[in-house]
């Protein structure tokens, strides 16, 4: 029998209007990962195990498994969108070869490690990444099948999130309780870039999808710092946020506009991420993810958090449940 991540139907008030939440895993989405091609089909990691919809979110959001592990990070194989892995915070990497139809243990050498972040490099599928709680970077170059430390330069070995470059596959950027560690060598090495971020809780990083020179670091407590020359040196925004930021999303059509995830909701800058204001959902408590969808038009913003899976294209002031349940 198939089990269903239940929908949960609360009211929630954006910047302007009212719209409705829905939930995949009862209540809380850590993760949302989009297929590069169909915008029908998005994968949420949750409460109650990874769960797909091919009719965004108006197929009812069935598990498809990995019901007692919670995936906490998920992600896809962008030259064969049909293999994912998922990271947990306690087995481990699963990997999926057939769309989520079944998944099996792809660990070896993550044993009993909480992966926070994993990235399939965008020109070789079989080479992948896993950030770890306390054990560093971990790489791959079979498809997850062996993995092997990766960390030379990392002073902290607890990662909290792993993002690449978008135009250089070998360039990732690590965030740390100390900062950000960049590599430029497929994670042969890593280096800090101390400038404006040093000995500082970095909870996450954005690169800018027109301009990987610029990226956005999200600081605790409530602080956003730019980069404009590759993470070399950093500048504080403006306008420092009060909360602690949990996710940042720069909008690929128009970058001038970077949105942050915090613990009380979701903030927009229009300006760079020099200053920031209320985008709604300020009474969902969490926010775990922010992720843009580009093959749309407007993109699309996808929220996961403790308020489920919804989406916004409109900067914020309307937000929408992903499933067919309206009143």
């Amino acid at each position: 029998m198939r089990t269903l991540c239940f929908v949960l139907i609360t009211v929630v008030v954006p910047v302007v209007g009212t719209g409705q939440m829905g939930s995949p895993g009862g209540g809380e989405t850590q993760a949302i990962a989009l297929h590069p091609v169909d915008a029908q089909i998005i994968y949420a990691g949750a409460a109650r195990g990874l769960c797909k919809t091919t009719r965004g979110g108006a197929d009812g959001w069935p598990s498809t498994g990995l019901e007692a592990l919670s995936p906490r990070v998920i992600a896809l194989d962008p030259q064969d969108p049909d293999v994912l892995y998922a990271g947990t915070y306690q087995s481990g990497v699963y990997k999926t070869t057939d769309a989520a139809a079944s998944w099996h243990p792809a660990s070896s050498g993550l044993t009993n490690l909480k992966v926070r972040g994993i990235v399939v490099d965008s020109d070789r599928g079989e080479r992948i990444y896993a950030a770890t709680d306390g054990g560093g970077v971990f790489k791959s170059v079979d498809g997850g099948a062996t993995w092997n430390q990766a960390s030379r330069g990392l002073v902290d070995k607890t990662l909290r999130c792993l993002v690449q470059d978008p135009h250089d596959s070998d360039t990732l950027y690590a965030c740390t309780w100390h900062g950000v560690y960049k590599t430029t060598d497929g994670a042969a090495s890593w280096s800090a870039n101390p400038s404006g971020l040093f000995d500082i809780d970095v909870a996450a990083i954005a690169v800018d999808p027109t301009d990987p020179d610029v990226i956005y670091a999200g600081t605790n407590p409530g602080g956003i710092h730019r980069s404009a020359d590759g993470g070399h040196s950093w500048s504080a925004a403006r306008k420092p946020l009060a909360q602690h930021i949990t996710a940042l999303a720069v909008d690929p059509a128009n970058p001038e506009h970077v949105y942050a995830g915090t613990t009380k909701g979701v903030f927009r800058s229009v300006d760079a991420g020099q200053s920031f204001q209320q985008a709604g959902l300020q009474w969902s408590n969490q926010t775990w993810t922010l992720v843009f969808d580009a093959k749309t038009a407007p993109p699309t913003l996808y929220y996961g958090g403790e308020g489920g899976v919804l989406k916004t294209t409109n900067g914020g002031r309307w937000w929408d449940v992903t499933g067919p349940q309206r009143r």
